[in-house]
């Protein structure tokens, strides 16, 4: 089943378990059907968006995003994240720009917050996946829980990390753990999750 038809079916489920998962129900507060209306991002956009940050972004991202540029205030990726249960909402392209002004918008390891995080906490944190960075140019949060957690795509991997991983930024405590080795993996894992 290809990626797009997966999140077809997430999209039926988050609908109907809206209460399970701790939602607003969709289709009662207009989410579902704006988010219908929202169309993909065109070659042009992603063109523009990989030259202002030179990078080069996935294919299977940009193929999320073909189909649909963000989800406005619907939750469409319902996803276990290091044992915890988050419903993120997916951002538009001009959001991820937006965010970027003010976050993961430079480089700080975790080493530069000593009153957050001890040798200890860095050392039980690492993954060799994903560089001990608290902030990352190449991370682009690109989907979002109660505006304090964020999925982003990893443009800056550790050695035994792959380029277009998927990390998570929780928040209080801070920490940044491995989600999924691409957009495709994460999908999957939500799709075989509510199958």
């Amino acid at each position: 089943m290809k990626m797009i038809d997966k999140i077809k079916e997430i999209e039926k489920y988050v609908c109907s378990n809206f209460e399970e998962l701790d939602l607003d129900d969709p289709v009662e507060e207009g989410y579902f059907e704006t988010y219908e209306n929202i169309s993909g991002v065109c070659q042009d956009d992603f063109a523009f968006f990989e030259k202002k940050f030179d990078i080069v972004l996935p294919d299977d991202f940009k193929e999320l995003y073909k189909y649909k540029n963000g989800s406005g205030f619907f939750f469409v990726l319902p996803a276990v994240i290091d044992k915890r249960e988050m419903a993120f909402r997916l951002m538009s392209l001009q959001e991820i720009e937006n965010s970027k002004k003010i976050f993961q918008n430079r480089d700080a390891l975790l080493s530069e917050f000593p009153e957050y995080f001890t040798v200890q906490d860095i050392e039980k944190m690492n993954d060799n996946r994903i560089k001990p960075y608290l902030f990352n140019r190449k991370w682009f949060p690109f989907a979002e829980y109660c505006d304090s957690c964020y999925l982003m795509l990893d443009l800056d991997p550790d050695k035994d990390g792959k380029k277009g991983q998927i990390i998570c930024y929780i928040h209080d405590p801070d920490e940044i753990v491995y989600a999924a080795s691409n957009i495709t993996e994460l999908v999957s894992k939500i799709f075989e999750e509510i199958s």
